[in-house]
């Protein structure tokens, strides 16, 4: 199975661009994306989807690592509900819904930062005057 890392180093030749101009449309480090390339650390979801992006690829084609993704970043331990009871939360990564369902809650959350800035200005303005 070909790693996310050499998957990535790949789409960027391809595409002819250097790890800093990469990273530069990430918004991190070169050092940062060469982490991402020799597979010492992977990339969140957020910076995933950028990268989709970026190599103009369906996620799906970096999807083969996005399990393990998850599994390092948020769900590797189990989780005790309250009867205490162990669950081992099980996602299906493959799954179009849960994607789209990740998109628009960062959508959301989005457009309730955006609010949320626009009051804060407004109290901030009155404050002042």
């Amino acid at each position: 199975m070909t790693t996310l890392g050499t998957k990535l180093a790949r789409l960027r030749s391809k595409k002819g661009y250097s790890q800093q101009e990469v990273a530069d449309k990430l918004g991190i480090s070169q050092p940062a994306y060469h982490k991402y390339e020799s597979d010492e650390v992977k990339p969140g979801l957020e910076n995933l989807f950028k990268i989709a992006e970026i190599y103009d690829v369906e996620i799906g084609e970096l999807m083969d690592d996005v399990q393990n993704i998850i599994s390092h970043n948020t769900i590797d331990s189990y989780i005790a509900n309250a009867a205490g009871n162990v669950i081992n939360p099980v996602f299906n990564m493959h799954s179009e819904e849960l994607l789209e369902c990740v998109m628009k809650s960062q959508q959301d959350l989005t457009e309730l930062m955006t609010s949320q800035n626009k009051l804060i200005e407004l109290l901030i303005n009155k404050l002042k005057s």
